[in-house]
């Protein structure tokens, strides 16, 4: 029986309890991003580690490292180091036990490809260190692959939003691996490069790739800055991809992407270190088990900025940590957008109108999710179209409210759906409107607010940690508080309210005869516990065995009478339980 959660498999084919993720050669006077994670047995991040700090060291001692720690957000962190000393060495992360190594080596020195130009023939192959010393285009009907383990390198500036680019008509193919993954940097460690712009390219992929120190492009979009990446009437994926440090702490000069009439894919990636994550429109998203963290700079430092889809494009975003960055973790404009068993947290600069969640106008789903920290949970807004939410089974912990319904100089309409149900939201303002309380319609909701509608409740959650771990005590008033006509936990009980469901291990069912006399139907009791989906099944020759009726979901034992037994032939009873039969 598998307990689901907000801690899901990532598709990942190792279970080192500790994983590292570097190049597999560097150039001393370039950083290498390290990327660390916590990992499960089944292979996926252990999320579950709300924060931590890896360190890292080097032998044979001269190497020296521009940091030596890692800080994790949620099992996973990343950060950019410059190896100077010279030489192969061995890079170690260590946190508390865990421990894992791997080897870097030196190219300096090493041969060089330097490229530029528009690529001829149909096909080119890229190996080793190859450096791109100004604009490349990859024409319609050519195909660049770049193999595993290769460096690109590109030529860099200082200032403006003019440098080298990759301009991808045809396609890109960046083949790397877990052990040896392609890096496209910049070949000067104090400058930055363009952008890789796919313009109604063919459908590319970038597995196992770095992608770092761009976005001196010409500025687009809410930010005005140069994305790393821009796609235009293209398909791309990206798989265990790492697309960072495109901007310094001040958000300038670039952003992870823009895209437009597009469809993306990310599975398993990392974006991190930016003005902006991903803006895109008229675009498909297929966001999955990726990390979107740290977009620092004054206004519009979004995780993602989703605006509206064509007729019939998905926007997606499961099982995903958007963490730490200065406004919102989620923008949405006229779009229709999914979240499912994420993490939304720490967006709570003082100095902007931080959220969790923006929506405007459009529609957003949010299940099994958890929104904490940020100085809003959930806010709602519209210009006039419908802004509809839908918060199911979630959990919201503001810092100053958790869901709203709000006005804005421009989205003053209030015509505005908010709809919870099985959801935590605590703030000290947890249900806010600016238009009227009409505006919300929770259900089986806890809030520190009250607030009308069947089955809500004010009781303190009982969190194993307020801040941290957002998990229920066993004894939280929110386990098997949820709406009963909501399908059961994965552990067979009645639905808890908030993002994580509390497992209960099953109490022996026990069957027990009250009376029998001829015409009267027959009569058990059965407990002592019913909270698990329980049933009576009947036998006439106890091999055979039938569903009689399902029993009630209760904390209480219950009578049960047989209306039918001197008709169905049965001759012996029994209750299962979940997984668990009672003796007969």
């Amino acid at each position: 029986m598998m307990f689901a959660s907000l801690v899901q498999p990532g598709g990942l084919a190792t279970a080192d309890p500790l994983w590292l993720n570097v190049p597999s050669i560097y150039r001393p006077e370039l950083p290498v991003l390290v990327r660390v994670e916590i990992r499960q047995d089944d292979g996926s991040v252990d999320r579950e580690v709300w924060d931590g700090e890896v360190a890292l060291t080097a032998t044979p001692t001269g190497i020296t490292l521009s940091t030596n720690r890692v800080v994790l957000l949620n099992g996973l962190g990343s950060a950019l180091v410059t190896c100077s000393g010279g030489g192969d060495f061995s890079l170690t992360a260590t946190l508390g036990e865990l421990a894992t190594t791997r080897t870097l080596t030196n190219l300096a020195g090493g041969p060089t490809t330097r490229v530029g130009g528009t690529l001829t023939g149909i096909a080119t192959s890229w190996r080793g260190w190859v450096q791109v010393t100004n604009d490349l285009t990859v024409p319609a009907g050519h195909t660049l692959t770049i193999e595993s383990g290769t460096l690109v390198t590109i030529d860099g500036v200082t200032s403006g939003t003019s440098a080298p680019d990759l301009i991808i008509h045809g396609t890109i193919l960046c083949l790397g691996t877990e052990d040896q993954p392609v890096t496209i940097t910049c070949s000067d460690g104090t400058r930055r490069w363009g952008q890789i712009r796919h313009d109604h390219a063919l459908p590319s992929a970038y597995h196992h790739t770095t992608i770092m120190l761009g976005g001196r492009a010409p500025g687009e979009g809410h930010t005005g800055t140069g994305p790393a990446i821009r796609l235009s009437g293209s398909t791309v994926v990206f798989e265990r991809c790492n697309v960072t440090d495109h901007a310094d702490p001040s958000g300038m000069p670039g952003k992870i992407m823009q895209a437009s009439d597009s469809d993306i894919t990310f599975r398993d990636c990392l974006l991190a270190r930016a003005r902006m994550g991903p803006e895109i429109a008229r675009t498909a998203l297929w966001c999955t088990n990726t990390w979107i963290v740290e977009m620092r700079g004054p206004d519009d430092a979004d995780g993602i900025y989703i605006h509206a889809q064509q007729p019939g494009q998905v926007a997606l975003l499961a099982h995903c940590v958007l963490a730490a960055g200065d406004d919102d973790g989620l923008d949405t404009l006229d779009s229709d957008v999914t979240v499912e068993a994420s993490v939304i947290r720490d967006w709570a600069n003082p100095d902007e109108d931080a959220k969790g969640i923006s929506v405007f106008n459009g529609s957003t789903t949010v299940q099994r999710s958890l929104i904490a920290n940020c100085t809003d949970g959930l806010a709602a807004k519209s210009s006039g179209s419908l802004a509809r939410v839908s918060l199911g089974q979630s959990t919201v912990a503001g810092l100053r409210r958790g869901v709203v319904a709000a006005y804005k100089d421009n989205a003053t309409a209030g015509n505005i759906d908010f709809r919870a149900t099985n959801s935590i939201i605590r703030a000290p303002d947890a249900v806010h409107s600016d238009f009227g309380p009409e505006k919300f319609t929770l259900g089986y909701c806890n809030a520190s607010t009250n607030w009308p509608g069947i089955g809500n409740f004010t009781d303190e959650p009982r969190f194993l940690n307020t801040t941290t771990n957002f998990r229920l005590q066993q004894d939280s008033p929110c386990v098997d508080a949820g709406d009963p006509a909501t399908p059961l936990d994965p552990d067979w009980t009645r639905a808890d309210v908030g993002a994580y469901p509390n497992f209960q291990t099953p109490i022996a069912p026990v069957l027990s005869l009250v009376g029998t006399a001829p015409g009267e139907p027959i009569r058990f009791t059965v407990g002592p516990d019913l909270r698990w989906a329980s049933e009576v099944q009947g036998s006439a020759d106890f091999r055979d065995w039938a569903t009689v009726a399902p029993l009630p979901l209760t904390n209480r034992p219950v009578e049960w009478r047989d209306l039918n037994a001197a008709t169905s032939g049965w001759r012996f009873y029994r209750v299962r339980m979940g997984d668990a039969i009672s003796p007969p």
